[in-house]
């Protein structure tokens, strides 16, 4: 039955499991979607931006055109509408034939050839994040003259035959200073977006605990209830019926003595059993005192046919706050646990160690190279009733973490490296 019942408990148990990792994955694809999205906006925004560049850059060379060929419009005031800082004609082969403002006295290589190599375009646009300016240079198909004597005359005896080259140099900080808050708008909404899945997954998971410790605690209490119904009315029927094995041995036959030792036996188990879900009902704490831990340690060795080593680099006196008997029923179980796990025909290697960890903080290890613990049964270990042995109750190392984290402690059991299993008591020194 018992069996049975850890079937099916163990079956829900991975169904709710694999029901969790789903709902974290739809967490995760929303989130990668929404990234996805911002990812997307971020590019479009700023592409977007990249476009009005280009277009208020393209007006502007048309103001700048215009002005040249209609002289009610002066340059310089163009220029300061469409924030210019300079505009320059130069010839095919880059000699400066007109300039207003600040450009260059000979158009360098690199911006010509690179206009030139642009997959037959006329024109070329580039942006300097350092100094905020856009060059613009644009190839025409006819000569620009400018309308003044004064300019004229320095391009007389140019061939008109060959397409001048208009450049411009714009000042574009309102563009950097745009493009910058839109960068930062972008790594804020990432930034947001990152931090609501993080929160999300967090109370999920939360979420998931609390009911799980909740679950575990409306269980407990309905154990309880049960516990103390069972052990109230199995404990009286167990004394009469040890009243009574103790009449029969006066009376049997010697032949039956044996079945009777029997029966005297599995008395005595149950009723400890009783004893155990008495000691896991009743306040945990009990009467501290203050006490040397490696002492009652120690005395518990003869009980035990002296088969446990204490290592030599522990501790040789060390004092905690813990009721005494609770005490030696938590190490008593935890030593009889390590024995018990000695694989059949070896010979038990149980060692205790006794160190401080840090200040106000010390920890009894007993170790043991028995079969281990099994991944699957690390969660469930110190559950009521939970047990791997055919004999076992279940009740020991439950009854023994009520005890440890009454007094503020902690008791973990761990792999060990090599075979075997450490279980762990961490406690306030006193």
């Amino acid at each position: 039955m018992r069996k049975k019942r850890a079937g099916i408990l163990d079956f829900l148990e991975k169904k709710s499991s694999k029901f969790s990792f789903l709902i974290e994955i739809l967490i995760s694809l929303c989130f990668l979607s929404v990234f996805a999205l911002m990812l997307v906006l971020s590019v479009t925004f700023v592409s977007v931006a990249e476009l009005e560049l280009e277009n208020s850059t393209e007006r502007a060379f048309n103001a700048v055109l215009m002005a040249f060929r209609d002289s009610d419009s002066p340059i310089e005031s163009v220029m300061a509408e469409y924030s210019i800082n300079g505009v320059g004609i130069y010839s095919a082969s880059g000699n400066l034939l007109y300039s207003a403002g600040s450009v260059y006295p000979r158009l360098p290589v690199n911006l010509f050839s690179s206009m030139e190599s642009n997959k037959g375009t006329s024109s070329l646009l580039s942006f300097d994040s350092r100094s905020n300016v856009v060059e613009y240079l644009r190839a025409s198909s006819q000569a620009v003259i400018p309308t003044t004597e004064s300019i004229l005359l320095p391009i007389r005896n140019i061939s008109l035959s060959y397409p001048n080259i208009i450049y411009l140099s714009i000042d574009a900080s309102s563009y950097s200073d745009e493009l910058v808050r839109l960068r930062i708008l972008s790594l804020v909404l990432l930034l947001v977006t990152l931090l609501v899945y993080i929160l999300v997954l967090y109370v999920y998971r939360q979420n998931k605990k609390y009911k799980a410790l909740l679950v575990r605690q409306e269980s407990l209490v309905s154990l309880g209830e049960a516990a103390r119904t069972l052990t109230h009315e199995i404990k009286n029927p167990l004394s009469a019926i040890t009243i009574q094995i103790a009449l029969l041995k006066r009376t049997v036959a010697k032949e039956n003595m044996e079945d009777l030792y029997t029966i005297e036996h599995e008395t005595k188990r149950l009723i400890e059993l009783t004893d155990k879900v008495s000691d896991f009902l009743r306040k945990p704490l009990g009467e501290p005192k203050r006490i040397d831990a490696v002492k009652e340690i120690k005395e518990l060795f003869p009980l035990f046919k002296d088969e446990i080593i204490y290592e030599p680099e522990s501790l040789e006196s060390v004092f905690t706050e813990f009721d005494p008997n609770r005490f030696r029923s938590v190490f008593e179980n935890l030593i009889k646990n390590a024995i018990e796990a000695t694989r059949e025909g070896d010979v038990p290697e149980v060692s205790i160690s006794i160190r401080r960890v840090r200040k106000g903080k010390f920890e009894i290890a007993v170790k043991d190279r028995g079969v281990g613990i099994d991944a699957k049964d690390q969660k469930k270990i110190f559950d009521p009733f939970f047990t791997t042995k055919i004999h076992g109750s279940g009740i020991g190392l439950s009854i023994s973490m009520q005890f440890v984290k009454a007094v503020g402690g902690e008791l973990v059991l761990k792999r060990r490296s090599g075979g075997g299993t450490a279980a762990i008591v961490t406690l306030k020194e006193a």
